[in-house]
Formats: structure tokens, C-alpha cells, sequence
């Protein structure tokens, strides 16, 4: 937890944070004002998102980005257009300079060295590349986008210069030249940027840093690392926070985009009415402009006709009036074609020049117009039509000019080329994706910014504490307890209740696991008294055996530490499978209360039949426990001495009894309790042998390995010798 935090009042944008982007987004209008009052082919309308993003974090930079956009489109109406490309560089500078970057650990690391060192020498190459990305991202694609949407150079003097420069010594195209020099100039840009934003986040107190990075959170802060042992526990196909903002990103994209169809739909349809209303409306003016009466003289005499050149004159002034007109002429319509009266030249948008017909050249009917020709020939209204030609795709106009008795003499002609269409309409979505693209960016930074401070921390948070507190023993519950307490959720909604019942039921909880855990210590205490008095009982009946139960319970432990420590059957034995054995070793032996004191005392070599009723004492203490079992309920440690008293004289070949298992198929804990009970046996004094030393009865302990024994299991037991010593040392001085 974050030691200096102290809570904030309940709000979605802390003053803190206003205060920030306050202060950047009018840095930023300020420069961008200046710059173009100075008029320097730069723009400076980043730095302060680049401050915003490292002292803020993610959201406040987009925010700031968003706002500075916003404002100088009044200042410049083409800015908002580029608002998602401010809005990227945001996101680059905040996983640059953010609170756990590489960068700040490198910055930390040679603030306290004090010294130039490689760490210093690589933070210069990051800021270098830093701002070139920034660069490809402000020059290199705000170029493409602006010629995309405008389709004409800069006319900024330096980047002309460098534009004509590209195109004479690297022979770059218009359109490449562009895209280069203002990259190359946006080059400069970002590194005056960058270097007086590092210049005022360095006069920035450390407090006031911390006191902004801090403002958003609702709680009292979890550390970065806490953070990432809980991403590393918790394996979540798919965490809330992104259920929530994918929810929220694609419910608003889907909308966006139905608005988009809709819109672009209806704004093509307006765009082919509105042209074609022009090209009506210049066939009509046009048609005004002719006389009726000398269109014969016009087409005989061509320029040299009175008032010929005058009329051509008002017709170029008509088309140059508007720049959606392509083609203006004239035409008189007979038989066998059309004959030219007027024709004008013109040149295309894509900048191919079309020179006019002479006067009076007959040109043949299009086929467009051929269903129409009587109609033409009749002097009748027609409808706009869509021509295809060798120049391209237009919508034409047909307007009749009459004379005083009504007959049509010619028609005025008006061509709207239908590639201005399509770039009118690749303009139109151009700017919408790219203003629907920033208000998805700020859409999606308010959205992780309520789901992480609001809802996926304080889980995150309440998870963390309750983990540790499930895995906690003793007194740290109460320690636990005051981490979980002092968390302070204060979202102002239901995740806030559900951290006060969480409290609540944790409090509750905690007292009474701490009530069960003194009352089963005191449960525990009194079986184990009960376990060493009957294997008292037990002991007692064989006159040779001393402190057997207690030195096999010592030796268990040892083994059972090694098997763990050399990760053997990692899957079988837990803290409590071991407690469990050690607990129920005493017990191994307990069905030797059914054998009679002269064969159980009996100083010489048991008989065959002796020895099969000795053998009994493993079925009869698998009884005893499997009663004792019986009568208690869920799982208990006795389960495990069932298997001790049951299997400890099984072998690992096979060879031993009562069932005569083998191997793996023998429990642990017997194949355990099977070198612990055998060494003991070797290394103490019995009324029919003397005692081994401990070297020989180890050195038999490890020719069983494999045979008798399980082999791990000698392992285990021979690297601990120097315990082991010490537990026999300890009860042969008793």
C-alpha cells in the first residue's frame, strides 16, 4: 500500500487532475498561438499532452490532447481532423515516462549514481527514438492524413523548400515529397516538445507529482508489485475491466458506425442531388446566355459572328463561376449527331487539360443519350444523365434554348465530372473516421479510467487482502484484518457497500477463526496426548523397545522434509499430509496390544507360527484405526496411521506382508515408516541382539534400497544423517 495516501473526496475528476490539464491544454494553445503569430513552421501544441501523460498518467494526456484539438479548431478549423493523432502520442508518452516505465527506472538509477553511466547514455537513445515516433506519428501520418483530405502541398516556405529539394535530388513524387518534409520538419518539432516538457516535469515538486498520480485512485493505493502478484495468481480468461470496456467501446462503435451508414448514405444522395442541381442551374444560365436567333450566323460564321465572342466570354465566366462544373457547351441537335456551338476548354481534376471543339464540329450521339434522341430532336426536357466517355464519368444537363416561336434551336450543356462526387465523399469519411476515432480514444480513457479506480481496483484490492488473509496464521489475521480496513473504498456506490460488508464479515470471520483455531489447538494438543498414551500402553507390554514410537516419529519428519525439499512426490506431500504423518507415527505399531507377552517379549528366535501370529499386528491395528475412523466424521489424520499400522512391513519388491504390495502401490507414509521403524529397530538393543552401530545400520539401510525400501526414501534419509545422529545421540543420553 501506498504509505502518503490520504483520501480525496468522492469525484470522477479530482482537482488535482483539472488543475493539470488546465494548465497543459492552454500551454498547448498558448505555443500553437504563438508559433503562428511568429510564424514558425512548427506547431508546438504537444508539449503540455506529453507533461499531462507523465505526471497524470493516460487519461488526463487524452483528455488534454482531446481539449487542445477541440479549442484550436476554432483557431484552426482543420485541427480537429488530426485530435486522434495528438490523442496516440498521449498514449506513447504515458507508456514512456508512465509511473512504472523503464525510462523513470533508468532516471531513479542514475539520479543515485550521480555519473554518467551506460543507463544514461541508453535514456538518450530512447528520447531519440521517442521523438522520431512521435515525429512518424505528427509529420509522417498527420501528412498523409492531410493530403489525403486536401490533396495539396504545404505551402509553409520551409517545408516547400524542402519538398522541392526531395523532388530534385531523390526524385520523390508531389505526394511523397509532402509526406517527408513534414516529418522532417515535425523531427524538430517533437524535440522541442519533448525537451521542454522534460524541462517543467523537472521543476515539478516530487509531492505535487505524487499528489496527481494519486488523485484518481478511490482508495488508499496498492503497490505496483501487489498489482502484479495478483495478475500472476489470478489466470482471468477475461478480466471485468475489459468485459466492461469492451462492452462500452463496441455498444458506442456499433452506434457510430449505424450513424455513419445512415449518414453517409444520406449525404451521397445529397451530394449527387446537390451536383446535380448545379449542372441544371449552369444549362440553365448557359441557356440564357444564347441568342436563338443567331445560332445559325454562330454556327456558319463561327468566332467571326457578331456578338459570338461576347457570348463565349459570359459562358467561360459562368463555368469559372463554380468549380463543380467540368464541361459547358453548346450544342444544335440533328439527324445524325450533334453540332458544336459553343464548346469551352477544360481540365479535369485529376489535372488532365481538354481542349473545346471548333465551332460547328459534328459529334456523334452518346450512347447514353441515344434512348433520348427523339426527345432531343423534338426540343423536349430530359432528364440528368450519368455519361461515360474517354475523360471519365459525368453527370450531364441538357437545358433547350427556343426561340419566338417555341422551337428549340440548340441545348445548353452542363458536365459535372462524378470523380468530384467521390472525392467530396472520401473527404466526408475521412473526417468523420477520423473525428469518430478520437471520440472513441476519449470515450475508451474514461471508460478504463471509472472501470480501474472504480470497480477493478477496490475488487483487485479487497481479493488481494482476503488471499492473504486465508493464508494467514495466528496473530497476522489481526494484521491482515487492518490492511483490509484501511483500504478506505470510497467509490460512492455499490462497490463501496460491498466493501463495508466485506469489512464487516472479515471482522466477524477473523474473530471466529481465531476462536476455532484455540479451540483446535487445545483439540490438538489433547489427541496427541492421547496418541503418546496408548503407544505407552503399547511400549509398555514390550520390555525392548525404549523410546521407539518417539525416535520413529523424529525420523518420519526427517524423511518426509527431504522428500519435500528434493521436490519427491511433490503432488502427495503438503504442510498438512505431513503434519498429519508425524501426528499418527506413534500409532504404527498399536496392534502389538493383540500379541501375547511371550512371543512380544521373547528373548529368542520366534518359531514359524510365532512369528505369523507377530505378523498380525499389522491387520490389527489397521482394525483398531479403521474403527476409531468410523467414528468420526470428515477427513483425519488417523487415515494416514491406518496405513502406517497396516503397510510398514511391506517391501518395495513385493516381498513383505500382510498383502504383499509393492512399490508406489504401498502409501507413502508406510514406505516412510518403513525406514524410520527398520533403522530404529538396527540401531537400538533388543533382548535376542545387541545394537548395530550407527554406520552398519545405515549402510544396511541403503542395501535395502530398491528392494525393501523405497528408494527415495533412502535418499532422503542418508543426506540427513547429521539430523538423525543428533536424534538418536539425544535418547541414547535418556
Amino acid at each position: 500500500m501506498h504509505p502518503k495516501w490520504k483520501q480525496k473526496k468522492n469525484s470522477i475528476f479530482h482537482p488535482a487532475v483539472l488543475l493539470l490539464m488546465v494548465f497543459t491544454t492552454s500551454l498547448n494553445i498558448l505555443l500553437s498561438m504563438l508559433m503562428r503569430a511568429t510564424g514558425l513552421p512548427v506547431y508546438m501544441d504537444t508539449a503540455g499532452t506529453i507533461i499531462a501523460s507523465a505526471l497524470g498518467g493516460a487519461v488526463p494526456g487524452l483528455l488534454c490532447a482531446f481539449a487542445t484539438n477541440m479549442v484550436n479548431f476554432f483557431l484552426d478549423g482543420s485541427s480537429i481532423f488530426f485530435v486522434s493523432l495528438n490523442m496516440l502520442i498521449a498514449i506513447v508518452a504515458n507508456a514512456f515516462f508512465g509511473e512504472f516505465s523503464t525510462y523513470r527506472k533508468q532516471r531513479k538509477a542514475a539520479k543515485k549514481k550521480k555519473e554518467w553511466t551506460p543507463d544514461s547514455q541508453k535514456r538518450l537513445v530512447d528520447l531519440t527514438l521517442l521523438i522520431l515516433v512521435f515525429a512518424l506519428i505528427g509529420g509522417g501520418i498527420g501528412g498523409m492524413i492531410s493530403w489525403y483530405l486536401y490533396e495539396t502541398p504545404s505551402e509553409v516556405p520551409v517545408v516547400v523548400r524542402i519538398s522541392r529539394w526531395l523532388n530534385v535530388h531523390w526524385g520523390l513524387g508531389v505526394r511523397s515529397c509532402h509526406v517527408v518534409s513534414a516529418f522532417l520538419m515535425d523531427v524538430v518539432d517533437k524535440a522541442v516538445s519533448v525537451a521542454l516538457a522534460l524541462l517543467i516535469i523537472s521543476l515539478v515538486p516530487k509531492k505535487a507529482r505524487e499528489w496527481v498520480r494519486m488523485s484518481l485512485w478511490r482508495q488508499k493505493p496498492i503497490l505496483m508489485e501487489e498489482q502484479k502478484g495478483y495478475n500472476k495468481k489470478r489466470r482471468i480468461r477475461m478480466p471485468i475491466s475489459v468485459r466492461i470496456n469492451l462492452i462500452l467501446i463496441l455498444s458506442t462503435f456499433l452506434i457510430t458506425l449505424v450513424a455513419l451508414i445512415f449518414s453517409a448514405i444520406s449525404f451521397r444522395k445529397n451530394t449527387l442531388d446537390s451536383l446535380s442541381e448545379c449542372a441544371k442551374q449552369a444549362s440553365y444560365l448557359a441557356a440564357c446566355e444564347i441568342d436563338p436567333v443567331r445560332v445559325d450566323a454562330y454556327l456558319e460564321q463561327g468566332n467571326t459572328a457578331m456578338g459570338y465572342t461576347k457570348v463565349k466570354q459570359r459562358l467561360e465566366n459562368l463555368k469559372n463561376s463554380s468549380s463543380n462544373i467540368t464541361f459547358l457547351y453548346v450544342y444544335k441537335i440533328e439527324e445524325d449527331g450533334c453540332r458544336v456551338v459553343f464548346d469551352l476548354p477544360s481540365t479535369l481534376s485529376d489535372g488532365t487539360f481538354v481542349e473545346a471543339y471548333e465551332t460547328g464540329t459534328k459529334v456523334a450521339f452518346e450512347e447514353e443519350y441515344l434512348p433520348y434522341k427523339e426527345d432531343l430532336l423534338a426540343g423536349k426536357m430530359i432528364p440528368t444523365v450519368r455519361l461515360d466517355d474517354r475523360f471519365g464519368s459525368f453527370i450531364s444537363s441538357y437545358y433547350p434554348v427556343y426561340d419566338k416561336n417555341g422551337d428549340c434551336v440548340c441545348y445548353a450543356v452542363a458536365n459535372v465530372e462524378y470523380r468530384l462526387i467521390i472525392l467530396i465523399l472520401k473527404r466526408y469519411y475521412g473526417r468523420v473516421l477520423l473525428l469518430l476515432a478520437g471520440f472513441l480514444l476519449l470515450i475508451g480513457a474514461i471508460s478504463v479510467l471509472t472501470t480501474k479506480y472504480r470497480i477493478v481496483m477496490p475488487i483487485m484490492s479487497m481479493t488481494v487482502y482476503a488471499d492473504e488473509l486465508i493464508r494467514s496464521r495466528g496473530g497476522a489475521d489481526e494484521a491482515n484484518l487492518e490492511k483490509i480496513e484501511e483500504l478506505d473504498i470510497r467509490t460512492g456506490d455499490e462497490i463501496e457497500q460491498l466493501y463495508r460488508a466485506f469489512c464487516k464479515m472479515t471482522g466477524d470471520t477473523v474473530y471466529q477463526l481465531n476462536e476455532n483455531q484455540n479451540k483446535s489447538e487445545e483439540i490438538s494438543k489433547m489427541q496427541n496426548a492421547l496418541i503418546i498414551t496408548m503407544a505407552d500402553m503399547v511400549e509398555s507390554r514390550d520390555s525392548d523397545t525404549g523410546a521407539h514410537v518417539l525416535k520413529t516419529s523424529e525420523y518420519v519428519r526427517i524423511i518426509l522434509q527431504g522428500l519435500k525439499k528434493n521436490g519427491y512426490y511433490a503432488e502427495k506431500i503438503s504442510d498438512k499430509y505431513m503434519r498429519d504423518v508425524e501426528m499418527s507415527a506413534p500409532l504404527h505399531d498399536v496392534g502389538k496390544i493383540n500379541i501375547p507377552d511371550a512371543i512380544l517379549n521373547k528373548p529368542g528366535k520366534l518359531t514359524k507360527e510365532e512369528f505369523e501370529i507377530m505378523k498380525t499386528h499389522t491387520t490389527a491395528g489397521r482394525s483398531i484405526l479403521e474403527n476409531a475412523i468410523s467414528s468420526m466424521e470428515g477427513e483425519n489424520y488417523l487415515k494416514e496411521a491406518r496405513n502406517m499400522a497396516a503397510y510398514h512391513h511391506e517391501r518395495w519388491d513385493g516381498k513383505g506382508y500382510p498383502e504383499g504390495l509393492h512399490g508406489e502401490v504401498i502409501p507413502l507414509s508406510a514406505r516412510v515408516m518403513a525406514v524410520a521403524d527398520v533403522f530404529d529397530a538396527l540401531s537400538s538393543p533388543r533382548v535376542y541382539k545387541p545394537a548395530f552401530s550407527f554406520e552398519e545400520a545405515v549402510r544396511m539401510i541403503q542395501e535395502g534400497s530398491g528392494t525393501q525400501f523405497d528408494p527415495k526414501c533412502v535418499e532422503v534419509f542418508t543426506e540427513s544423517l547429521t539430523e538423525v545422529k543428533k536424534v538418536l545421540k539425544r535418547y541414547q543420553e535418556i
